[in-house]
């Protein structure tokens, strides 16, 4: 029973093929094929800019107006940085490559053939976005997220392969040879290519259920070939179990990812990635996705193979009894599966990014290249298209030496954290951390204001310096102290103040002017305004964190003309020393020009 159950779920294991994250956000606008627009081939490069100036540039070299955002506001797409380097490659190609990296889609509005497309992020997405911030990543949970990831990266790869390169991997790789071949496979990375909701809770290892009716109608039809593919895998390995009355009500059943997955240390359970289960209540296609790199999965392929050959189910029951007990000790001492470099051709060949000087230390074979620089020389050197998000910051050694493509990417995943797929001739970064730096932003609107402003008055200003302090800490540790400009104008002030800045912008215009002209009492504030005050003591020493409000209180002195120095005082009592807290700011209004503050939606916080 025990090798029959194995199996059976050989035949899930093709589902391993391609379990993406994506977001269920309904009507697929792209694929409606009524805009032949969208069929234009386009040539197009961009070395980490925002994705409302690529989408602005596309408009004014296609004509079809493509727009970021749901206005001019919307910053928090708007912004985004990507690096494009694509040639002769379809405009909605295109728009569907940088929506799916970037974790937004696209609505239209408008009349046919003048069709308007706006790349947004709904509230599906945000709320993707926000658990994936808030779960606690630990290390483990860490592994076994990029686990699911890159094996869905790789079995999208494997369903583009020709059928001599598939059956290359016949011999050496029998599971991804099953699921280069098996329409299952190719089903499977189908639907979670396209169906984002089902792609993120296989990777984030959580439960989804989805109705079959309520899904589009391509979503729907490729649900069906997945059912239906598993059908006929079954029974060309044996199965006799009649699901024609399961299939016949297919528009009533539910598609769910993970369904009743718990962990477990057995072998079976440590080499699965996740589930998808197809049908309502106990009658169901229950699909097991394997790791294909592990040795279970390498078992189960090769059983699948010598089945459908012709073996006999007693002669291929021994030998998956033997390879199994294989797994189990070779699955002792495993570490985290790899990526596949191998099974495409293309991965195999050798090419060089870099060139360096001969190795006399490891450091001499290394070079210090931006991400934009390296995707760049990367599209180069193999003619591919390549697409990635992009987040700003420094660039890392980089060993580009010749190497086959299948190490150079790898070399470039471990370098920037960015994780690929290939799949035909498109190369996809995306960010391990993308929702966790995207908490790091702030708005371009403000960091040119800031900018702009530190220009005129040769440093920034007491407003200036508060509206930074008031930032979130991962936008001014990340964001704010990455930018040496900024720095030198006096962000890194504001960066070691933060907490008396803080308290400084919870204040209201008159309490401000009370504090500079006389004395603002502890007394006279809000809670709010208290705690961020004790917030700010508690960096002068642990003992002000449980401090009493009573008789303290504050004032507010600057000294000096061009360069002002600023000086909050704290007074424990009357006539007791003050704690100070003291940072300078740049000219002040040296020239009567100003730079207009930016709209209030645009607030940085």
């Amino acid at each position: 029973m025990v090798h029959r159950r194995l199996l059976l779920s050989i035949a899930i294991l093709t589902l391993l093929s391609t379990l993406s994250i994506a977001a269920w956000a309904g009507e697929d606008v792209l694929a409606k094929g009524d805009d032949s627009r969208l069929d234009a081939k386009v040539a197009f490069d961009a070395d980490g800019i925002p994705i409302s100036t690529v989408l602005d540039q596309l408009s004014a070299n296609t004509g079809v107006t493509v727009v970021a955002g749901l206005n001019d506001d919307d910053w928090s797409v708007r912004d985004r940085e990507v690096i494009v380097h694509v040639k002769d490659m379809k405009l909605g190609e295109l728009m569907r490559q940088l929506s799916s990296t970037l974790h937004f889609h696209w609505s239209r509005a408008g009349d046919p053939g003048k069709f308007t497309y706006r790349l947004w992020q709904d509230k599906t997405e945000r709320d993707e976005e926000e658990s994936l911030r808030a779960a606690e990543d630990s290390t483990q949970s860490r592994q076994a997220r990029e686990k699911r990831e890159n094996a869905l990266a790789d079995m999208a790869n494997l369903g583009s392969l020709s059928a001599t390169d598939a059956g290359n991997l016949q011999g050496t790789d029998p599971w991804r040879y099953v699921l280069a071949t098996e329409p299952l496979g190719r089903d499977v990375a189908d639907l979670l290519s396209n169906f984002p909701e089902a792609r993120s809770a296989f990777v984030q290892g959580t439960e989804a259920t989805f109705p079959v009716a309520e899904l589009p109608p391509a979503l729907q039809d490729t649900v069906k070939r997945i059912a239906e593919s598993y059908d006929a895998l079954s029974k060309s390995i044996g199965n006799t179990e009649d699901n024609s009355g399961l299939l016949s009500k297919f528009d009533r059943l539910q598609i769910t990812i993970n369904r009743g997955t718990r962990s477990s240390q057995d072998i079976v359970s440590q080499s699965m990635l996740g589930r998808i289960t197809i049908g309502s209540g106990a009658k169901s296609f229950d699909i097991p996705l394997f790791d294909p790199a592990s040795p279970v999965g390498k078992a189960l392929g090769k059983a699948i193979i010598s089945l459908k050959q012709g073996a006999t189910k007693d002669a291929v029951g021994q030998q998956l009894q033997k390879d199994m007990a294989s797994a189990v000790s070779i699955s002792e001492a495993a570490q985290p599966a790899g990526r596949d470099i191998t099974s495409d051709p293309d991965l195999r060949s050798k090419i060089k990014l870099f060139e360096v000087r001969p190795a006399s230390t490891p450091q001499d074979a290394t070079k210090l290249f931006s991400l934009p620089v390296t995707l760049k020389i990367l599209a180069t050197k193999t003619k591919l298209n390549v697409i990635s998000d992009y987040f700003p910051s420094p660039a890392p050694a980089v060993d580009g030496g010749e190497k086959t493509l299948g190490e150079q990417l790898e070399v470039i995943r471990k370098a920037y954290g960015s994780n690929w797929t290939k799949s035909g001739n498109i190369l996809v970064f995306r960010d391990k951390d993308w929702f966790t730096k995207r908490a790091w932003a702030v708005p371009e609107v403000w960091m040119k204001y800031w900018t702009d402003r530190g220009k005129l008055n040769n440093g920034l200003v007491l407003e200036d310096l508060a509206r930074i302090g008031d930032l979130r800490d991962e936008q001014i540790d990340h964001t704010i102290m990455a930018d040496s400009q900024l720095v030198r104008f006096g962000a890194g002030e504001a960066a070691r103040n933060r907490q008396i800045l803080r308290f400084y912008m919870s204040l209201s215009a008159d309490q401000r002017k009370i504090m500079t002209t006389s004395k603002l009492d502890a007394a006279s504030l809000s809670e709010e305004q208290w705690n961020a005050l004790k917030n700010a003591l508690a960096t002068k020493g642990a003992a002000y964190a449980a401090v009493q409000r009573g008789s303290q209180f504050i004032r507010l002195t600057q000294s000096g003309t061009a360069v002002v120095e600023y000086q909050f005082s704290y007074y424990p009592a009357e006539n007791e020393p003050a704690v100070t807290f003291k940072f300078s700011s740049g000219d002040v209004y040296r020239t009567p020009d100003e730079v207009p503050v930016p709209k209030k939606p645009d607030q940085p916080q």
